[in-house]
């Protein structure tokens, strides 16, 4: 008995201590494999040569050009790249970029949602903040910054500059918006010095590039807003273009100023590496948009090295197969032509145009063209253009004059104040026969020239050069128009304003019924009186 007890406590002990060495051996295991978990989570993915993992939704985090990316993202801690935030935020999360010069070129894969709400990518309480292509080149990336299907980003109070390039395998951009996406807001940046400096006129370089290539899905509701471009060497290209499947979008409050080619163009039917933009032929053009209040001058293709000839031909905003558009407020002076809408592609249409109550002075060649260049180009077709100023445009003589009317179908022209410059040349026409200009309707405009009632000019299909009074007779167009002075306020200091008593006031389309939210270009009632008044001010 006592034998049999002493082994059972043998045993006891034996197991105890047993027991114990295995207890602790777990325990160390255990304490090892959690400071491995901890060590592996607090890697710093987020440096140039890994990826970072994607974060929980964060509502904000900082940059700053003194950060790490190893660091939590937070004030204190910022990160030192944009580029880190742009691949791990969350949706709703706001990335504030403190002051510094950024060399880098980012590529936004991140979206918002309509539930949490955007991204937004903006300087630090009004920091200068420039990202800057100098140190990498559009063969590393095309765009400065990239957005390529995703939706709900902002990007706003950025500078981008510095992305030249000569090679014609590369488009170099500022901003590139690619594929589809909802809900993309690019507001109060300033991008200058986008270039292309050869001399192939198929490529070139964009300040801001958005072309919808997704066959099914646009990118739509785009806001582009309150930015200042220029110095953009834009080869064959446009500074500002929207392309292909974008279906509604408002660019309005944009300053572009002081490019070599034209400022802002809406396509339809284009093209990009010799392939349409978006397959689906319907789909390929940009429509249901708004562009208003932009300030677009001095952009002409004068010395533009992709243009063999001085033609005179880019303009302020030029629609190019686009349509279902609403272009007003705009001021255009001082480039090739002020507002161009047609297309270059044969029988292919611009339509649902509507030209409204914008300031079109000083510019090279015409102030408004409405149709294609030739026989073999595309029309311009089903559009209105009325309550527009024009003011002493054709200033390099070329013939043209204030309205330029050329392959086209279905215009209604009215309303309109027309100043013509020395040339004294109101409306011309192409020459290409009436089988290609043709259901055109032209009434209650006020024309002026220096030259007066006995000099100012039209010249219609088969008019040859005549005066008004001769105009109406051949055209059957204008009867209830005229010629006389407008006695602006100061049309030397651009001040388009009508005077007291003048001949402008009330004598519109009687017919005119004003949408609720048309204005004159004061934000004016734009009905005062007994009648609309002529040209984009009322009394």
């Amino acid at each position: 008995m006592n034998d049999g007890f002493q082994k059972e406590r043998w045993f006891r002990r034996s197991e105890m201590k047993t027991g114990g060495v295995f207890v602790r051996k777990m325990f160390f295991i255990n304490l090892i494999m959690a400071l491995c978990i901890i060590a592996i989570f607090s890697l710093n993915t987020g440096s140039p040569s890994g990826t970072p993992a994607k974060t929980a939704k964060t509502s904000i985090c900082y940059v700053s050009p003194d950060g790490s990316d190893s660091n939590p993202g937070t004030e204190e801690e910022p990160w030192e790249t944009i580029q880190r935030a742009a691949e791990s935020v969350g949706p709703g999360s706001t990335v504030y970029i403190k002051a510094g010069t950024y060399f880098e070129r980012i590529d936004i894969s991140v979206s918002g949602n309509e539930t949490d709400g955007p991204i937004t990518f903006t300087n630090y309480n009004e920091d200068l903040v420039i990202i800057d292509g100098s140190k990498s080149t559009a063969e590393d990336q095309e765009d400065l910054i990239r957005i390529s299907n995703q939706s709900f980003i902002k990007v706003n109070g950025l500078e981008l500059a510095n992305n030249i390039n000569k090679d014609k395998a590369f488009l170099a951009t500022g901003i590139g918006i690619w594929g589809k996406g909802q809900g993309i807001e690019i507001t109060n940046c300033r991008i200058h010095d986008i270039g292309y400096t050869g001399t192939s006129a198929k490529i070139g370089a964009q300040a801001i590039a958005v072309y919808g290539r997704d066959e099914e899905t646009p990118i739509s509701d785009l806001i582009i807003e309150g930015n200042e471009i220029w110095d953009i060497q834009c080869g064959g290209r446009a500074a500002v273009a929207i392309s292909g499947n974008v279906d509604e979008f408002r660019i309005t409050g944009n300053r572009i100023h002081d490019t070599d080619n034209t400022g802002l163009m809406l396509v339809g039917d284009g093209t990009i590496d010799s392939e349409p933009v978006c397959a689906a032929e319907a789909l390929n053009r940009a429509r249901n948009g708004i562009v208003t209040n932009n300030e677009i001058t001095g952009n002409t293709n004068a010395d533009n090295p992709v243009y063999q000839k001085k033609d005179y031909s880019a303009a302020g905003i030029e629609v190019n197969g686009a349509r279902d558009i609403t272009i007003a407020y705009n001021q255009c002076s001082e480039n090739d032509m002020g507002i161009k809408i047609g297309n270059e592609k044969k029988d292919k249409l611009s339509s649902g145009i509507v030209l409204r109550e914008n300031l079109i002075y000083s510019n090279n060649s015409c102030g408004i063209q409405v149709g294609g260049d030739t026989a073999a180009s595309g029309w311009a077709a089903d559009c209105e253009i009325r309550n527009n100023t024009l003011y002493n445009n054709d200033t390099q003589k070329l013939g043209f004059g204030e309205i330029h009317i050329a392959k086209s179908h279905d215009l209604t022209l009215s309303s309109n104040l027309v100043s013509a410059g020395a040339q004294n040349l109101a409306v011309t026409t192409r020459p290409l026969g009436v089988k290609y200009i043709y259901r055109i309707t032209m009434n209650h405009n006020l024309y002026y020239g220096p030259g007066g009632s006995r000099v100012l000019r039209f010249t219609g299909i088969d008019t040859g050069s005549v005066g008004l009074r001769m105009w109406v007779s051949k055209t059957q167009q204008d009867k209830n128009s005229k010629i006389a002075d407008p006695k602006f306020v100061d049309a030397s200091k651009a001040d388009f304003h009508l005077k007291q008593w003048s001949p402008a006031i009330d004598f519109g389309d009687a017919a005119l019924v004003a949408g609720t939210d048309e204005t004159d270009f004061d934000e004016n009632a734009r009905i005062n009186g007994k009648g609309v008044d002529c040209g984009a001010f009322e009394f």
